[in-house]
């Protein structure tokens, strides 16, 4: 069972800054029933929340939000037992057909007991713009970068110890494995984008784009014969598509679409993957 209340107080301070801050608390309860009994598990939570809004312009808006929470207990492993959260957004509109905009977001979570040192963080940044100057062309660019993270203590038996690995670990050994890892993963990843559109004239339509993202992680191989695979890796995906109108409801659509996907690892048990391709599509569009 579960129960939770949330406590805001907000200021409007002008027209151009709002800010408002609170209290969070919840409480939860588990039932747990397992062959040697059943018991229950009381958890309770604290935390604060904030948030602001400021309007500097008419075309200018920023909102800012934290959020902060500790926990006396947690339930699984990879449950947080203290967590932080920041988020910032951003929207710029320096002419009627410009936008600018921009994101930031980073998650905090760790329990750091003993034989657990549980860590994540799951962080992302994305910026954009769209520009529609006139009917007959447009450009939209975005960028994002994200960077997803975590680490828990494990306990594993391998023939192979994967190196920094700190050994053997009298907790994991009583439980029939003797090595303690950490169970690391990190795969930031980054994204792009372009995209232009064309229409010269009134019948005729076209975009033109090229969408990519590549990932450069890295993570404990317990396996030594693993390989880091699309943890280290590039997909690329330019096209292009025209559309033109014959009559009115008749409207002819040529596409293509290039796909490519390589890992830049180097070789081992097996050689990196890699792929591409072409596909072109053509089709009618009749409304009636």
């Amino acid at each position: 069972k579960m129960g939770m209340n949330t406590l805001v107080a907000s200021w409007e301070a002008s027209s151009k800054v709002e800010w408002s801050i609170g209290y969070r608390y919840r409480a939860r309860t588990i039932f747990v029933t397992n062959p040697n009994g059943a018991y229950s598990l009381p958890i309770h939570e604290n935390g604060g929340v904030s948030g602001i809004v400021l309007r500097p312009t008419s075309q200018w808006r920023l909102n800012g939000d934290v959020e902060v929470m500790y926990a006396d207990k947690a339930y699984t492993r990879i449950s947080p037992r203290g967590l932080q959260h920041y988020k910032i957004r951003s929207t710029y509109k320096p002419k009627s057909w410009a936008t600018l905009s921009g994101t930031f977001n980073d998650l905090e979570r760790r329990d750091n007991v003993t034989y657990v040192h549980h860590l994540d963080h799951s962080r992302s940044f994305t910026a954009g713009a769209s520009f529609t100057p006139t009917e007959h062309y447009g450009l939209e660019l975005s960028y994002g970068y994200i960077d997803v993270f975590t680490r828990t203590d494990e306990c594993f038996t391998s023939t192979v110890v994967p190196a920094g690995t700190p050994g053997s670990s009298p907790a994991c050994a009583a439980n029939g494995a003797p090595y303690l890892g950490t169970g690391y993963y990190d795969a930031p990843t980054q994204f792009g984008s372009i995209d232009l559109m064309l229409a010269p004239v009134k019948k005729i339509n076209a975009n033109l784009g090229y969408r990519m993202s590549a990932v450069n992680g890295t993570t404990q191989f317990l396996n030594p014969r693993q390989v880091p695979g699309s943890l280290q890796s590039q997909f690329q995906v330019p096209y292009g598509n025209v559309a033109y109108t014959l009559a009115p409801g008749w409207i002819w659509r040529g596409e293509w679409n290039y796909y490519g996907y390589g890992e830049g690892t180097p070789i081992g048990p097996t050689a990196p993957r890699s792929f591409r391709g072409n596909v072109y599509t053509l089709g009618v569009h009749y409304e009636f």
